[in-house]
């Protein structure tokens, strides 16, 4: 693999992390809700379950892709009822913070959640086993090749889901009173609109 063609996959790379989807959604809605910690706890769930999927693709499991691609309507759809759980339950939360302390989530459960979302969309995996390959050279080493490029991805993801928690826990840090409650109202939306909604409505 030529550098250029190395460079080329990095920059492609990190505008895929940078557009928003159902795993940032839940990122940014965790970061606002709970602050910068819990927020990184849910990036490392996300980023785990995301490195089972690239090595999935890098050992050549055609099998499971093949498995995902099949059952994609219902792991879809569960994965959307999910988001949109705790969605609502987030805005159900930031109406009982006017009067009570908003209580913290677990670091347990904020990597659940992550690891739990990063398998709620079929698409990512599919989507990686038609994108890695392309920018693979012709010769010999195509398979060491392929574990490099899934390893770079896995890095670029990793430090670009973390810079959205930290922003997002910022932005949170920098509101207060009154202004930080629409904030957690927000981050529920966030998860409504922005993930359940955009999971149930994807397509393969």
């Amino acid at each position: 693999m030529s550098v250029e063609l190395y460079l080329l996959f990095a920059l492609a790379s990190a505008l895929l992390v940078a557009t928003p989807g159902p795993n940032v959604a839940l990122i940014v809605g965790t970061s606002l809700t709970h602050g910068a910690r819990t927020g990184l706890m849910t990036v490392a769930g996300v980023n785990i379950g995301l490195v089972i999927q690239l090595a999935v693709v890098a050992a050549g499991l055609a099998w499971v892709v093949d498995f995902f691609a099949r059952q994609f309507d219902a792991i879809r759809f569960v994965g959307a009822a999910y988001l949109l759980f705790l969605g609502i339950q987030t805005l159900r939360t930031s109406r009982k913070a006017a009067s009570t302390a908003i209580a913290p989530l677990s670091s347990n459960r904020a990597f659940a959640r992550g690891f739990a979302v990063a398998f709620a969309n079929p698409k990512t995996l599919i989507f990686q086993a038609a994108f890695l390959p392309q920018f693979l050279s012709s010769g010999e080493g195509r398979a060491r090749e392929l574990w490099l490029l899934a390893a770079t991805f896995a890095l670029i993801a990793a430090v670009g889901d973390a810079i959205w928690a930290i922003c997002a826990a910022r932005a949170r840090a920098a509101l207060s009173g009154r202004i930080q409650l629409w904030a957690d109202r927000i981050s529920g939306g966030i998860l409504i609109a922005g993930a359940g909604v955009l999971l149930a409505a994807s397509r393969r």
